[in-house]
């Protein structure tokens, strides 16, 4: 290779936290300390977690932990810091002389829980320790949070002091395929083989080169090729790869040239690295000392970091990785959703005739019950009196099927990110932070759309605005609908004209971005101030609503002449979700569907339903004063007429103090 043609190639990505096999030789290297205790914890000035292990005949070791990033374990070497800190004084009080029991990864992901013995309970205590988006450390004793780093909420996953334990949503066991799934996978595709396992079978971009690069197929060729062969010698490769990490897995360093930065460290020498000539590899005897030399020294990521601190990103690609650990994330969620629901709806069906029997003999009876519980192997269901069992499963397999579109539009999703990353395509994408008590406030980047009179941030991260009245309703259609986007409005005189801005023709919305346009469009209109329970809207595409009427017919400010069909949306609910969502690496405050929170960062904070005009006023009063903004600012984001508002949890506590 010419020293010109060096030069041209973009060096590789620097990793930037945890793959699944790391944490799967953390884990291991855990399990092989001879007897230990819990003795102390640390929070460093960084924001990582410092845990001191006293191990029989060793001493101390140190189990570094940055949530969200990485995690060590080695003998001791870290100075303590002088003040533990609260989180560190809390795990001491609980945690503090008990035996290390053992170490899990649940389901291969990046995620671990360690079991320490506590006395003459019956079950052990879990510390457990989350490597993926934002990061988490929780206590869990007999099936509850007792402490943890930081309270979050999800529409299926609730982590606060006392809350039950769920764990995070589960992609497919990456160490646990089979020929079937990856050859199903690779047949179904439309896209290149290290695409197509990166993001439909959960494998991720670095963990999939590696094992195309150890079966010798090509990485940019069509999936649906050789698709039985690759299947074979891809689940072979893997049992191989998981076998060469070991019990006592050694640690790799990877830098593109001598004297240059380390850009990656793994459990096993790295095949895909030893191809190219120019990348240096360095072997470590434990992968943690690898792992602590390549991670200990780099500033901690923004998830890990004390919520005060400024940070500026320098690595022109840190918006993609930041970008594709948020997709994953939401991929992880939606493979969970959809399985939860699908098993539920079979759940209803096996035991048809005891739910049925049970809801029929409540009908008919006069105790006036309008909803009943069953638990079937272990679960509970709600279930309505008036719903038929049939009905009540049907409708769990619509939510799964929805939630499978999203799933797919998440992975299609993934799957651009993996291929601009392998490109090395450079994209600059500012880091947000909350400025020290007293510090002046920095300015954050504003986006096109905060200039339309509302907005929201879609589920699918699509962009969805809309006018305040007919003037603004005429000027927004005619300024931003395009004839790909989509045009939305409820079956309401009066009601705002929303558009769902697509980012490319090729793009199509998906079925919950069509439903949170409509409702939040609802919600807008007369419909909140006459306290509807629900109303009925419409989408069409943008090529389909102009000003042209039939002949000598006007058509009045504010309003669009539709040509074509409508595709209605049928009972949606007035209510909406106020809190704050991440876009583009900055957290906007908003009022939507409470399913527009789903992604990764959300924040809800509020649940808002229509309520009484007359106490609008004091409402809007204490819920600014809440949020620490002005009643000017909260305006902008409610519907017309008077609401209520619930606090959602300890999110709306967190609101408060930023």
């Amino acid at each position: 290779m010419s020293t010109a043609e060096t030069a041209a190639r973009p060096e590789p990505a620097r990793k930037d936290r945890f793959s699944s096999l790391d944490t799967l030789a953390l884990v291991r290297e855990l399990r092989r300390l001879p007897r230990a205790w819990f003795d102390k914890a640390s929070e460093l000035p960084d924001g990582r977690l410092l845990v001191t292990l006293r191990v029989q005949g060793e001493g101390r070791w140190e189990w570094l932990i940055a949530p969200g990033s990485f995690s060590t374990l080695r003998p001791a070497s870290l100075a303590l810091p002088e003040t533990p800190g609260p989180f560190a004084m809390s795990l001491r009080r609980q945690l503090q002389g008990a035996p290390l029991l053992g170490a899990e990864q649940p389901g291969g992901e990046r995620y671990l829980e360690v079991s320490f013995g506590q006395g003459r309970e019956e079950e052990p205590a879990l510390l457990a320790v989350e490597l993926f988006g934002q990061g988490n450390v929780l206590v869990v004793r007999r099936g509850q949070i007792s402490t943890l780093l930081h309270s979050r909420t999800w529409a299926q996953r609730v982590l606060r002091p006392g809350a039950r334990y769920v764990r995070p949503p589960a992609r497919k066991n990456p160490f646990a395929l089979v020929p079937e799934e990856i050859r199903k996978a690779l047949r179904a595709s439309t896209a290149d083989r290290v695409s197509t396992l990166a993001a439909r079978m959960g494998l991720g971009g670095p963990l999939s080169e590696e094992l195309l690069s150890r079966t010798g197929f090509d990485p940019k060729a069509p999936a649906t090729l050789e698709a039985e062969e690759l299947a074979e010698a891809l689940t072979g490769a893997l049992r191989d790869l998981l076998a060469e990490i070991g019990e006592r897995p050694s640690g790799y360093l990877y830098r593109p040239r001598p004297g240059g930065a380390w850009f990656d460290v793994t459990p096993f020498p790295a095949g895909r690295w030893r191809r190219e000539s120019e990348v240096v590899e360095e072997r470590r005897l434990t992968f943690s000392e690898a792992a602590f030399e390549f991670f200990f020294s780099r500033p901690p990521p923004e998830s890990a970091r004390p919520r005060e601190e400024t940070a500026s990103v320098k690595d022109p690609r840190a918006g993609l990785l930041r970008k594709r650990s948020q997709q994953e994330e939401a991929i992880q969620k939606l493979q969970q959703e959809e399985e939860s629901l699908r098993r539920g709806a079979d759940l209803l069906l096996s035991h048809f005739p005891e739910v049925e029997g049970r809801r029929a003999a409540l009908a008919e009876g006069a105790s006036g019950a309008t909803e009943f519980e069953v638990v079937l192997e272990g679960r509970p269901f709600q279930m309505k009196v008036a719903t038929p069992t049939r009905d009540a499963a049907r409708g769990l397999y619509e939510e799964a099927k929805r939630a499978q579109q999203r799933l797919e539009g998440a992975q299609e999703a993934l799957r651009l990110t993996e291929a601009q990353l392998r490109q090395g395509t450079p994209v600059s994408a500012p880091v947000s932070s909350v400025p020290r008590t007293g510090a002046p406030v920095p300015r954050r980047r504003h986006f096109w759309f905060e200039k339309a009179p509302r907005f929201f941030i879609s589920s699918e991260g699509l962009v969805v605005i809309a006018g305040r009245d007919a003037r603004t309703n005429d000027a927004l259609v005619k300024r931003y609908l395009g004839e790909h986007d989509v045009y939305i409005h409820a079956d309401l005189h009066g009601a705002p004209s929303v558009v769902i801005k697509l980012p490319d023709p090729k793009v199509t919305p998906g079925e919950a971005t069509l439903l949170e346009a409509g409702q939040w469009g609802l919600c807008h209109s007369r419909a909140w101030r006459a306290g509807l329970a629900s109303a009925d809207a419409y989408w069409v595409r943008g090529d389909q609503v102009s000003k042209a009427g039939a002949s000598g017919e006007y058509v009045a400010r504010g309003s669009w002449v539709i040509h074509g069909a409508r595709n209605p949306l049928k009972d949606l609910p007035l209510e909406l979700t106020l809190g704050r969502v991440l876009y583009e690496g900055e957290a906007l405050l908003q009022a939507a569907p409470v399913l527009a929170f789903g992604r990764p960062g959300s924040q809800p904070l509020y649940a808002l339903t229509p309520g009484e005009d007359r106490k609008r006023e004091e409402a809007e009063r204490s819920l600014a004063q809440a949020l620490g903004i002005t009643r000017e600012a909260l305006q902008a984001l409610l519907p017309p007429g008077g609401f209520n508002a619930r606090a959602l949890g300890p999110g709306s506590g967190e609101a408060r103090r930023e």
